[in-house]
């Protein structure tokens, strides 16, 4: 069996795929007529730019189960899972009944509620931190978390994973998908800003390291005055990648020795790879916890444990 792409026919590559994409705008005809009325109003004619693709975005009516179905009547098989936020399904019985419940008796009061008690007191159980705060979204929490560290230690550089995203905020728009001729050196990549818009004074703020490198990460701790580790246990925005054994504790163990705050971003790990998301599955004992998608069934919320 061939092990390199040298043996790949690229002419019947280059067939199969315009016969694919032939098929795929044939039966997608309705997707094609919200796309030439989205793009009037939406740039790219999406609500979000992660919702683009190539030749043009699908566009959904309704989802059931695991399953979803676009505007033409198209059943899909849904492994996207909304970027990992439908883990327990669309529509589920018992989530649908509680938001009915929920929405009847008010959806906002700005102000503490039953709920919020028995939500921090469970998640102080499963994660093992003592307090916690909640938030609208998985951006929210690591820009708290991150605020949290700073302020605590009075320091201000953060260091993240090359290749991670933690949400949408500037201090983590570094090195997410950087340009492959700009990575920089093994074991030391570039600080790269995520597009257009960024502020250079922060970015400088922010450095990336390789995942499961210890020693790297050693060697930035020891060269700046960091803040924060913000690390996702297991890599979720580029496939999965799981941590070498051992990892998350030599993780612990630098963050410590050289006064850095650790913090977890289990955005999507938490409450789906175990009961207590990667600090539970993985160990690693960190400082902030932050939470959203694994744990709001597809409606907008986050908490940081800490």
């Amino acid at each position: 069996m061939a092990t390199t792409t040298s043996a790949i026919d690229r002419a019947r590559l280059k067939q199969l795929t315009e016969r694919e994409r032939a098929r795929f705008l044939e039966r997608t005809q309705g997707s094609q007529a919200k796309f030439e009325r989205a793009v009037q109003v939406m740039p790219k004619g999406v609500p979000s730019s992660f919702q683009a693709g190539e030749p043009r975005p699908i566009y959904l009516s309704h989802g059931e189960g695991s399953r979803v179905w676009d505007v033409d009547g198209n059943e899909y098989v849904d492994f996207h899972n909304g970027f990992g936020v439908m883990c327990v399904s669309h529509g589920h019985a018992a989530i649908v009944r509680a938001v009915s419940e929920q929405a009847a008796r008010g959806s906002h009061f700005a102000a503490p509620t039953d709920g919020s008690i028995e939500v921090a007191e469970e998640l102080r159980r499963r994660f093992g931190l003592p307090q916690w705060r909640f938030s609208n979204s998985g951006t929210e929490s690591t820009m708290a978390a991150i605020h949290l560290a700073r302020g605590a230690t009075g320091r201000d550089v953060i260091l993240k994973m090359e290749g991670s995203y933690h949400g949408h905020h500037d201090s983590v728009m570094v090195s997410v998908r950087p340009p492959l001729d700009q990575l920089g050196e093994p074991g030391e990549p570039s600080s790269l800003p995520f597009g257009a818009g960024h502020p250079d004074a922060i970015r400088q703020l922010t450095k990336a390291v390789p995942f499961n490198d210890a020693d790297a990460l050693e060697r930035a701790l020891q060269r700046f005055d960091v803040a924060a580790v913000i690390v996702e246990p297991a890599m979720m925005n580029i496939t999965i990648v799981a941590p070498r054994e051992g990892y998350l504790e030599r993780v612990r163990e630098l963050c410590d020795a050289h006064g850095a705050k650790l913090i977890f971003d289990e955005v999507k790990t938490g409450c789906t790879i175990a009961a207590g998301g990667a600090v539970e599955r993985f160990g690693g004992k960190p400082d902030m916890v932050c939470l959203a998608k694994a744990i709001c069934g597809g409606y907008p919320g986050g908490a940081v444990g800490m």
